[in-house]
């Protein structure tokens, strides 16, 4: 009976430590389909000049700074489903209280989440989702992914994007009684500008990025695991890292130091490459 109870605390000890020892380095990317992988940044970074940017533009241009952090404000509230979601799975209860506590105060005197009046009362944002969450429980990475239009991710965090999508307020439009042309104009709508203002924040950030990388798909590479490493140890290995529009979105704001360190990774590894090649 003491062998099968040492055993079983044991266990319980390895798989409590689990989330510890994961997060113990950033992983390592894992890109099996470079190639098509590659294709999709393509696409994307042609959309995103042609189509994106300059709308991205003119809503910087005609929106004052107060009201695109007014929206910025509403669509982390939205977030709350998700974040309260993950903090339990992560048994994050103490931050679960923190959320419920901004959105209940957020979404009353902030007007529907505009005014973020919970951070000024002490009750910053804890930036989660079920990505992070399955990272937490060990869940590996898998391959590197690049999404049509969402850019950077890999298996884990795709499936944490499906779960919450389901969570996200704006599908819950589908279930109400209007009508299919006023549900598909209010939640394409509405995503439409959450794509838009997202993208607006980057503006500076991804300029800065292209102009200072020899490879820019590697470096957005790597830019994502180091933000998601960010987010999984909750910043206590960097500070650095943050979100680029500084609302919560999951998407990835490169410092100076950011760009330069990174950058000179990667022409470290081009010239290990051109080393290899001329060895041959």
């Amino acid at each position: 009976m003491k062998g099968i109870l040492t055993r079983i605390l044991s266990a319980w000890l390895i798989s409590a430590a689990a989330p510890l020892i994961a997060f113990a380095q950033p992983e390592e990317p894992y890109d099996p389909i470079e190639d098509f992988n590659r294709g999709i940044f393509w696409f994307n970074d042609h959309l995103d000049e042609y189509v994106l940017v300059p709308v991205a533009e003119g809503y910087r241009d005609v929106l004052p700074d107060e009201v695109r952090t007014g929206i910025g404000n509403f669509f982390l509230n939205l977030r709350y489903p998700s974040y309260l979601f993950s903090d339990i799975c992560q048994g994050k209860f103490e931050q679960a209280l923190d959320h419920t506590g901004r959105f209940l105060i957020n979404s009353t005197i902030g007007i529907a989440g505009f005014i973020d009046f919970a951070k000024d009362m002490g009750l910053p944002d804890h930036e989660e989702d079920f990505g992070i969450t399955l990272a937490y429980h060990g869940v590996p990475a898998g391959p590197y992914l690049m999404l049509p239009v969402l850019g950077p991710s890999n298996v884990r965090d795709g499936v944490g994007r499906v779960v919450d999508a389901f969570l996200d307020p704006i599908g819950w439009i589908g279930y109400s009684n209007l009508s299919s042309s006023t549900k598909l104009a209010i939640a394409g709508g509405t995503l439409g500008l959450k794509l838009i203002h997202t993208r607006s924040g980057l503006l500076q950030a991804v300029e800065t990025a292209k102009e200072s990388s020899l490879d820019y798909y590697g470096f957005m590479q790597g830019a994502y695991y180091q933000h998601r490493y960010g987010l999984m140890t909750d910043g206590a290995e960097t500070d650095e890292y943050d979100s680029l529009s500084g609302e919560g979105d999951d998407l990835y704001a490169p410092s100076e130091s950011d760009v330069e360190r990174l950058d000179q990774a990667l022409k470290e590894k081009q010239a290990a490459k051109e080393a290899g090649k001329e060895a041959e």
